[in-house]
């Protein structure tokens, strides 16, 4: 845990000063490194940052939008209002997801949303993408069908000036997870390859079936080995099969395995308590495991109940994890 006392290093670095603020028992432990440690700028990573000091909190269609693929939401808003009224929410960032978008997405659709980022002065964080095929599919041609499919997704994310786009290997279980793995790390690496050559990272997300095994998980970041793969942390997505369901036992131990690879987050909350905590996850609990997350950049709001306006649910997120950063700070 991140430890109030600190100490400050201070580095001269040409005509540069650098503060690098660390925790006590990191410095101790780490202190016999000496010279060659602070003599190599590469090095400066073995000490603690500040947590959560880049964290950029972005706001997920599906808090706003129940209804996808141009459908009418009596309750929600039309996508291309999207970047303004999460501007009016208070967000710097937004992400972006293919099923809120036309279903057939033109230039000129695409055009217009990223005018009416520009408009809002807000930025573009991760496009979600799924559910149209499958990267890991077992069969040959279904999967490279799938691949080219999410390439245009990439190509549209980079357009909008995403830092990333987030996949997901396949939900339901059909073959044995060692089989499925073969297949996934074969998909993973061309669209993370391609996703590179665009500038973007590639996430998979702990999106159910064999992606919720974090054993899994770890073995496909591990083989894919891609500079630019990491994961999408979901809080709540633990099914790891159907008919039956079964379950990840402990969503926080699962997050704390994937940490390592962890890029960004999916901060579902669903109702809330009188003081402001969220009735299913444990925020401080888990904001408290992410801290140690060397990748963590992005933390998307995704608010999913309907006991309370949509708008607060955002609202009542967002507070939440600012509340929970600053007791953890």
């Amino acid at each position: 845990m991140y430890l109030r006392s600190k100490i400050k290093i201070y580095l001269i670095i040409g005509t540069f000063k650098k503060t690098i603020v660390i925790n006590r028992a990191t410095f101790l432990t780490n202190s016999a490194l000496g010279t060659a440690a602070l003599g190599s700028l590469p090095h400066l990573n073995l000490f603690s940052a500040v947590p959560f000091e880049r964290l950029k909190i972005s706001i997920t269609p599906w808090s706003l939008m129940r209804t996808g693929y141009g459908g009418n939401d009596p309750f929600g808003i039309d996508v291309f209002d999207y970047p303004k009224i999460a501007k009016k929410l208070g967000f710097k960032y937004i992400d972006h997801e293919m099923f809120h978008f036309p279903k057939d997405l033109t230039e000129r659709d695409l055009d217009k949303m990223i005018l009416n980022c520009e408009e809002a002065k807000i930025k573009s964080a991760v496009l979600l993408t799924g559910g149209v095929g499958d990267i890991g599919d077992a069969d040959a041609k279904k999967r490279k069908e799938a691949i080219a499919g999410y390439k245009f997704w990439v190509d549209v994310a980079q357009k909008l000036g995403c830092k990333s786009l987030r996949n997901v290997c396949g939900e339901y279980i059909t073959i044995p997870h060692k089989e499925k793995l073969t297949y996934a790390i074969e998909g993973v690496k061309e669209l993370g390859a391609y996703a590179g050559s665009m500038g973007l990272d590639l996430l998979i997300e702990n999106h159910n079936g064999y992606s919720s095994d974090p054993e899994w998980m770890i073995n496909l970041m591990e083989a894919v080995n891609l500079s630019n793969v990491g994961i999408l942390g979901d809080f709540t997505n633990w099914t790891l099969q159907r008919n039956p369901d079964t379950y990840y036992p402990d969503p926080y131990q699962g997050i704390k395995l994937l940490s390592p690879y962890i890029r960004a987050v999916s901060a579902k909350s669903e109702n809330f308590t009188a003081s402001g905590e969220e009735t299913t996850t444990d925020y401080k609990k888990m904001f408290e495991i992410l801290q140690n997350a060397p990748h963590f950049e992005f933390a998307g709001i995704e608010f999913f109940g309907n006991s309370i306006p949509r708008n607060e649910g955002v609202k009542r997120t967002k507070e939440l994890i600012l509340k929970v950063i600053e007791q953890l700070n």
